[in-house]
């Protein structure tokens, strides 16, 4: 697009990100929006904070995804420590786990798959007895994990 000439809207950027991270291209991603930082900042938004948090937390990058979250020109939204967050649940990361989730709570105290990600984590480590204390927590603000289900349409019935 640059060599054609043909300016990228933050849409642009936004899938280019979401593409890299889920092929495993961590530096071209990370070289974007290097370059999105530089050339085109008026279109930076959260969302692209959240696709490079989501990049990082799935190369196991935690600690720079936690960075660039603290380095942020606006408030962190709810989705930016949700990727952190899912990220620290798949490479079990207690530590920075807790503080992601620790927002969450504060910025989405009704979303229970925040609470079962960190029990889930805890789980994971071997800590059940912390597992339980987050199950109680759930109790405590009066939530429950809905069911899964699912739906099959049948014709003609």
């Amino acid at each position: 697009m640059v060599q054609s000439r043909v300016k990228p809207n933050e849409v642009t950027f936004t899938s280019a990100f979401h593409a890299c991270a889920h092929a495993g291209l961590v530096d071209d991603g990370l070289n974007l929006f290097n370059f999105m930082q530089k050339n085109h900042p008026e279109n930076l938004r959260t969302d692209h904070y959240t696709c490079i948090v989501d990049l990082l937390g799935r190369a196991d990058r935690l600690e720079e995804a936690y960075h660039l979250i603290n380095t942020m020109p606006f408030e962190p939204s709810h989705a930016v420590w949700g990727a952190l967050l899912g990220a620290c649940a798949i490479h079990e990361n207690v530590e920075l786990g807790e503080v992601a989730a620790k927002w969450l709570f504060k910025l989405e105290p009704e979303n229970t798959g925040n609470y079962i990600l960190l029990g889930n984590i805890y789980s994971a480590v071997g800590r059940f007895d912390d597992a339980e204390k987050v199950r109680q927590m759930m109790d405590d603000v009066g939530l429950v994990k809905a069911p899964a289900n699912s739906m099959i349409e049948v014709r003609n019935l």
